[in-house]
C-alpha cells in the first residue's frame, strides 16, 4: 500500500503557508505603515471566520438569529466587507485617539492586546466554545500515487469510495521525457526572469516581480509538458520509491486566493495614489504630512485593509480545517508574526514568501519529527525565524 510521505507534507505546507501568508499581508501592512505590532490581528482572523459562518450557517451559532443563509462564497465576501467596516470602526474609536495623543510603542502594543482580548471574549460570548463548521459543497480528495521505476515515473489517480480505493486513471513518463520536461521548465523560467529583469521600463510598467514571472512561466511550461507528454502506464512492480499526495480543488482555491491577494496588495501599494501615500507615510510620516498627505485617511485605509486581509485568512483557515473555534486566530498569530519578519517587513511579496516558508517548515517538520513532537509545530516557525535573521536580518525579500 502506498503511504503519504514528505512530498505530501510539502504540498500541505504550501496550502498552510498560503493561509499564513494571507494573514501576514495585513500584519505587515499595519506594522510598516501604522508602526503598530497589532496583536489583535489573530483575533480579527477569528472574527472574519465567524462572520462568514453567521452569513452562511447561522443555525450553528447560539446567539445569532437564523435570518439569512448565503452560499459559502457570498458569505465569505460579505464577511470580508463587514470585517473592513469593523477595522475602520476600531481605528477611528481606539487607535486614532491614542495616535492623536502621541502614544509610544509600548502603549500601542498594550492597546492592541486589549483589543485582542475584547474581540476574543466577544466571540466566546456570542458563539460559545463549541467547534462549528461551514455549510459548503463537499470537496472530494483525489490521491495521486507517484512511483519512481526503472523505466521512469508512473502516476496513478484514485479516490476512496465506500471505504475502498477506486482507480481513476494512470499514465507514465519515461526518464528522457522527465529530464526534458525539467530542462524545458527551468529554461523557460530563467528566460522569462532575465527578460523581465533586463526590461529597463519594468518598474514603470509592471508591478509583478520578475521572480514571480519566472517561477510562474516555469510552472506553466512544466504543466504543459506533463499534459502533452503523457504516456502509457508503466509497470510499478520494480518501483524503487512510491508516495501518495492528497489533492483537492479546495487546496487550489486557497493558494489561488493567496496569490491574487498578494498581487492586488502589491498593485495598490505601488500603482495607486493611495498606495503611494501609504508608502510615503511609512518612509517618513512628518515629511508626508508636509507634502500634503492626509495621514488620518492613510491610517484609516491601512487598518481597513488589514482587517479585510485578516478576514480573508480567517475564512480560508476555517474552510481548510473544516472547523472553527474561538482560539483559531490566536493559535495562528505567532506563525503569522514569524512570516512577516522572515519575509521582510516592507513587502507583500516578502510576507507571502515568509508565509510559504513557515507553512512548509511546520508541516514538513511535523512529518520528520517523531509523533510525540507534533505539539511543537509552532516552535518550528521560530527556529526558521532565528536561522533567517542570523543570515539576513532584513528578511528574505526586503522592500521589493
Amino acid at each position: 500500500m502506498v503511504e503519504t510521505g514528505i512530498v505530501n507534507a510539502l504540498f500541505q505546507g504550501v496550502v498552510t503557508g498560503g493561509i499564513i501568508a494571507a494573514g501576514a499581508l495585513g500584519l505587515s501592512l499595519v506594522y510598516s505603515i501604522a508602526e503598530v505590532p497589532n496583536f489583535a490581528h489573530g483575533d480579527m482572523l477569528t472574527v472574519g471566520a465567524y462572520l462568514a459562518l453567521a452569513l452562511n450557517s447561522p443555525g450553528e451559532l447560539v446567539l445569532v438569529p437564523n435570518v439569512l443563509e448565503l452560499p459559502f462564497a457570498a458569505a465569505a465576501i460579505g464577511s470580508v466587507a463587514l470585517a473592513g467596516v469593523l477595522g475602520g470602526v476600531y481605528e477611528k474609536t481606539v487607535f486614532k485617539q491614542f495616535r492623536g495623543k502621541d502614544a509610544d510603542l509600548i502603549t500601542m502594543v498594550i492597546v492592541s492586546l486589549g483589543l485582542a482580548l475584547v474581540l476574543r471574549n466577544l466571540v466566546l460570548f456570542l458563539v460559545g466554545t463549541q467547534n462549528v463548521t461551514y455549510d459548503t459543497v463537499r470537496r472530494v480528495n483525489v490521491n495521486v500515487d507517484l512511483y519512481v521505476t526503472g523505466g521512469g515515473v508512473a502516476v496513478e489517480l484514485n479516490q476512496r469510495a465506500n471505504g475502498a480505493l477506486q482507480a481513476l486513471d494512470s499514465w507514465g513518463y519515461s526518464w528522457p521525457v522527465v529530464i526534458a520536461g525539467l530542462l524545458v521548465a527551468v529554461g523557460v523560467g530563467l528566460a522569462v526572469y532575465r527578460w523581465r529583469r533586463s526590461d529597463q521600463s519594468f518598474e514603470k510598467v509592471h508591478f509583478v516581480s520578475p521572480w514571480i514571472w519566472g517561477v510562474s512561466a516555469g510552472a506553466v511550461a512544466l504543466a504543459a509538458v506533463a499534459m502533452l507528454a503523457r504516456g502509457a502506464p508503466l509497470s510499478v512492480a520494480d518501483a524503487v520509491y512510491s508516495t501518495r499526495v492528497g489533492v483537492s480543488q479546495k487546496y487550489g482555491i486557497i493558494v489561488a486566493v493567496m496569490v491574487a491577494t498578494m498581487l492586488c496588495m502589491n498593485y495598490v501599494l505601488k500603482r495607486t495614489k493611495t498606495g503611494r501615500a501609504m508608502r510615503a507615510t511609512a518612509d517618513d510620516q512628518a515629511l508626508a504630512r508636509v507634502r500634503g498627505v492626509d495621514i488620518d485617511r492613510v491610517q484609516l485605509v491601512v487598518w481597513v485593509l488589514a482587517a479585510v486581509l485578516a478576514a480573508i485568512a480567517g475564512v480560508l483557515l476555517g474552510w481548510y480545517a473544516s472547523n472553527l473555534s474561538p482560539n483559531m486566530g490566536f493559535n495562528l498569530l505567532l506563525p503569522v508574526f514569524a512570516a512577516v519578519i522572515v519575509g521582510g517587513i516592507d513587502s507583500p511579496y516578502g510576507a507571502a514568501l515568509g508565509g510559504l516558508l513557515i507553512g512548509i517548515s511546520m508541516d514538513v517538520g511535523v512529518y520528520l519529527l517523531p509523533s510525540g513532537f507534533a505539539t511543537y509545530r509552532t516552535a518550528i516557525a521560530f527556529v526558521i525565524l532565528v536561522a533567517v535573521l542570523l543570515v539576513k536580518p532584513e528578511g528574505l525579500w526586503g522592500d521589493s
